[in-house]
């Protein structure tokens, strides 16, 4: 039974990535997490709290991808100069 219950979620995604309906997924959060969440969306001026997940995914299988290549992550401040440099794979958990 639980072979066949995979198999259907694989089609599911398999048609969501041909470009057909979406998958819903429900998350519970803290009340602060979500409060984080609400105010990030407003911070980046995005559409839902769902397009904040989907930037924060696209964003941490970038940083999967660095890290697996051993890269470096690191942040200048205006004109340029380090201002700190860290693991790829510090990011992840």
């Amino acid at each position: 039974m639980k072979h066949m219950r995979q198999a259907t979620m694989r089609d599911r995604v398999e048609k969501v990535a041909r470009g057909g309906s979406r998958l819903r997924v429900q998350l519970d959060f803290s009340e602060e997490a979500f409060n984080r969440l609400e105010d990030l969306r407003k911070e980046t001026d995005a559409a839902s709290k769902a397009d904040v997940i989907r930037d924060a995914l696209r964003i941490y299988e970038w940083l999967a991808e660095q890290s697996r290549a051993g890269r470096f992550i690191e942040v200048q401040d205006e004109e340029g100069r380090q201002v700190s440099r860290v693991e790829a794979r510090w990011f992840l958990r």
